[in-house]
């Protein structure tokens, strides 16, 4: 006998009468009950106008549930209260225990309930915790690399601090107190997102075996009864945001106050509380993003160039941008020019970019260097012997990344810097083999968010994508076009899409993280385009050879 809080499911390989105990051999659809030779004969008397039909066990019915009424162990029930969560018999009905109530067919409901629970344990069990064990993974990494960015900060300091003498003993002692602070807070805060993510492990663990149990066992109230988790653990999952600290030296002082001039230091305090807010304003917007059935064109921003071969988004509705002389210049959407930065190279030799501190960083072909603009003035942070730099972008984790062409221009790279560091070259992939195209030098370059390292070689008519190791992941080449695929620029949005500007066609083309195409963004003006980026909210801005940046929204 089952208990009044449990429902027992019985395999039943005999198919019993729902009537009585004899076997069952005819099948009423219009009632729903098997029937055995003596009830289908009394039945089809009582019922004439009922389609009978010989029962054959399937396999798929070769067991079925019997839930017994909570109040009346000795019936069966045929309907659940979904208001009262039980099964209801007829006795139930006919007392009128459960009024108006929301009654449904037990078979159906456990039917449709039984495949919820499967498909929420397969969310669980495919998804969440493959997410989980890769956000462990990244901790694991991430609490054992912790301290080397931080160790590379101290010897900044400590090489700035030798400029001060004994003057600045006591300054550089209380910059490194305050990094030790920094590295043992980010260090726990790390520490203690690990123990988090272990612990939602065994919890959807235990969920899953659980889950398992009661699909194998057909346990019917368990089945009735249950409510996703999926969508719940899943908002209990925190975004890793990993801030990258950094210090700013100041030009020592001959007669300034010490600390007032000796640097900024600068670092997101990383905290768990915040991270998981953030999290949520994210997943609310990552988890609704869908592609536009139809475009839609935002504006157009006339620049005064003659070609924008580089552009990058700031948070103030402000553009950096590079044509075909030998400046990069900052302007609202209204063209008015804010700030005008000289080079030394000119038509496209320049790459652009943003650090984390949202400051310009650029490359300068014909310098060799790559520079950083600081309050209004700007200096260069590397030179380079027998490479020209051509591209740059930054990684997630605040690293640099450079491509460089020799200075015979018969080869390529890509480089990685931690602050000015190069701590990854990719030029050869991890048998050895050439990454890019011999002969080919002009490099785009960007991150996909899932860490994927995207490479347009322009003339090579392919775009590269390689793991965060330098394994390649796959090569883009498209032929669809009325003319040979040139990609000249690359972005990436939230979504992990790689968007390539497909300059003798007048497009920009989206595939998705695999390479497949999503779609072409075309016309609405746009002419051979050279630039592409994406900024907030996944807004794309898209310059071309006519010197005009198209803003679109392709994303909902």
């Amino acid at each position: 006998m089952a208990s009044d809080d449990m429902y027992c499911c019985q395999v039943n390989l005999a198919e019993q009468c729902d009537l009585c105990d004899e076997s069952t051999v005819f099948r009423c659809e219009e009632c729903r009950l098997k029937l055995c030779q003596a009830c289908t004969n009394e039945h089809r008397s009582l019922e004439p106008n009922h389609d009978l039909t010989p029962h054959v066990i399937t396999e798929s019915e070769s067991r079925c549930t019997s839930a017994p009424c909570k109040f009346h162990q000795d019936r069966k029930s045929y309907l659940f209260c979904q208001d009262c969560e039980v099964p209801v018999c007829q006795l139930c009905i006919d007392t009128g225990r459960h009024g108006n109530h929301n009654l449904k067919n037990i078979d159906d409901l456990f039917e449709e309930k039984r495949k919820i629970v499967h498909a929420d344990t397969k969310e669980m069990e495919n998804i969440l915790e493959n997410e989980l064990k890769q956000m462990q993974k990244r901790l694991r990494i991430l609490v054992s690399t912790s301290s080397s960015k931080y160790e590379d900060l101290e010897k900044i300091v400590l090489q700035h601090g030798q400029k001060w003498h004994d003057a600045v003993e006591k300054v550089v002692k209380t910059f490194i107190a305050d990094i030790e602070n920094m590295k043992q807070g980010e260090k726990g805060t790390l520490q203690q997102l690990t123990q988090e993510i272990e612990n939602l492990i065994s919890c959807i663990q235990d969920y899953v075996k659980s889950n398992k149990a009661a699909l194998d066992a057909l346990e019917a109230e368990k089945i009735l009864r249950y409510k996703m988790q999926a969508d719940d653990l899943r908002g209990k999952i925190p975004e890793i945001v990993v801030p990258t600290p950094s210090f700013t030296e100041f030009e020592v002082p001959e007669s300034k106050l010490v600390h007032e001039n000796f640097g900024v230091l600068k670092s997101k305090v990383m905290s768990i509380d915040d991270e998981r807010r953030s999290s949520q304003v994210l997943t609310e917007y990552h988890s609704t993003v869908k592609l536009m059935e139809s475009l839609k064109q935002l504006s157009t921003i006339e620049t005064g160039l003659s070609a924008v071969y580089g552009l990058t988004c700031l948070e103030n509705s402000e553009l950096w941008v590079h044509g075909t002389d030998n400046s990069i210049v900052r302007i609202d959407r209204k063209n008015r020019k804010l700030e005008r930065v000289k080079t030394v190279s000119f038509d496209g030799n320049v790459g652009i970019s943003l650090n984390p501190e949202k400051e310009l960083v650029y490359t300068d072909y014909e310098d060799c260097s790559v520079n950083i603009m600081k309050k209004s003035h700007t200096h260069a942070v590397i030179r380079l012997q027998g490479w020209k730099p051509r591209a740059v972008c930054f990684t997630m984790d605040g690293d640099m990344m450079v491509s460089m062409s020799s200075e015979d221009e018969k080869r390529a790279r890509v480089m990685k810097y931690r602050n000015t560091q190069a701590i990854q070259e990719y030029y050869r992939d991890p048998k050895g083999r050439p990454l890019f195209p011999s002969g080919d030098t002009t490099l785009y370059i960007a991150e996909n968010k899932n860490s994927d390292i995207c490479v347009a070689v322009t003339s090579a008519h392919v775009v590269v994508v390689l793991s965060e190791s330098g394994t390649v992941r796959f090569k883009y080449s498209d032929k669809s076009g009325k003319k040979e695929f040139r990609p000249m620029g690359l972005a990436t949005d939230s979504q992990c899409h790689i968007l390539m500007a497909d300059y003798f066609n007048s497009r920009v083309q989206v595939v998705d993280k695999n390479g497949k195409l999503l779609r072409n963004i075309e016309g609405h003006g746009i002419h051979l385009p050279l630039s592409v980026n994406v900024c907030s909210y996944d807004t794309i801005y898209i310059g071309d050879s006519t010197g005009k940046i198209k803003q679109i929204k392709h994303l909902k």
